[in-house]
């Protein structure tokens, strides 16, 4: 199937941007590669953006590289490294570009596969040989897919499931909060799904993990946002719909036009698959100093598919 007929809507090329995240790091988490088939569904600034190599956490890098933050992004596996290098070589591209000429920000990686149990401490030892253990933003976009019914899970399953999804950035945010690397007016992003809402056969645990994922912006919010060193800091969750994503246009011709006939009548703000772009977008406006006063929430991503009230 071509993307042609995913989507009508064809996203921006790459763009320089405003330069309001000069001098911030970020962190983006990154997907481990499994399908789920009962699914239907910078101071620098520096970030960490866990799923940083492809699809939404890409997405999500480019954006905030684009206007000047550091990004430490993370893949699964070595094998994946070479994802990394391009997303690097697009963002030094874009600044070599420049007709002003800015320096452009950092960008480099590390594997951290979210099943393993040193995943949180490989990354603030990273954060630590990088950016001198600074961090401004964190997007937990990285996620353990895979689906199972009630009556075939194993405790196995169950185990990676809830350690991969929960354990993993819990123990990722605790990691950075107890080395004190968040930064006043630091950013966290958890990237949940709108199946929270919409429910299916086989996602049960994948759901319960994503809300999850939203309660717990409420929680760190709370704690986080007059911590001492961490004063102003926010945390939020986007709910993410159906995109048009390597994960989705891997999927059999016929599941995926099952999920468009379930899925995008309901959409508010038109028929069409969403671009991870649009995804990037709210994620890159709660990254910003624009979104100082949003904290605890739940932003909606899928076109009005799941309204959150």
């Amino acid at each position: 199937m071509s993307s042609d007929t995913l989507t009508s809507h064809q996203p921006e090329a790459p763009r320089l941007r405003e330069q309001d995240l000069e001098g911030k790091v970020a962190v983006v988490t990154k997907a481990i590669d499994q399908r789920l088939e009962l699914l239907t569904s910078k101071r620098h600034i520096s970030i960490v953006q866990l799923g940083a190599t492809k699809g939404i956490g890409r997405a999500i890098a480019l954006n905030l590289a684009s206007r000047g933050a550091s990004i430490l992004g993370t893949y699964s596996s070595p094998e994946s490294a070479h994802h990394l290098d391009t997303l690097s070589h697009t963002v030094s591209a874009l600044y070599n570009n420049g007709s002003h000429g800015p320096k452009g920000p950092k960008v480099t990686g590390i594997a951290a596969n979210l099943l393993s149990p040193s995943s949180s401490t490989d990354i603030a030892a990273a954060l630590e040989k990088e950016f001198d253990g600074h961090v401004d933003i964190l997007v937990n976009n990285a996620a353990h897919i895979e689906g199972k019914v009630i009556g075939e899970m194993t405790p196995e399953y169950v185990h990676k499931m809830l350690l991969g999804n929960i354990e993993a950035p819990v123990l990722l945010v605790n990691e950075l909060v107890k080395r004190n690397m968040f930064r006043p007016n630091s950013r966290i992003v958890n990237i949940s799904a709108d199946r929270v809402r919409a429910p299916v056969p086989g996602g049960s645990l994948y759901t319960a993990a994503k809300a999850a994922l939203e309660a717990l912006v409420r929680s760190w919010a709370v704690e986080l946002g007059t911590r001492k060193g961490m004063e102003g800091t926010t945390a939020n969750a986007v709910c993410v719909g159906l995109i048009n994503s390597h994960f989705h246009r891997t999927n059999p011709p016929e599941r995926l036009q099952a999920l468009k006939k379930e899925r995008l009548p309901r959409q508010a703000v038109g028929s069409r698959i969403g671009e991870c772009e649009d995804i990037s977008d709210i994620v890159g406006f709660l990254c910003g100093e624009s979104s100082r006063w949003v904290t605890g929430s739940v932003m909606s991503g899928n076109g009005g598919a799941e309204m959150i009230y």
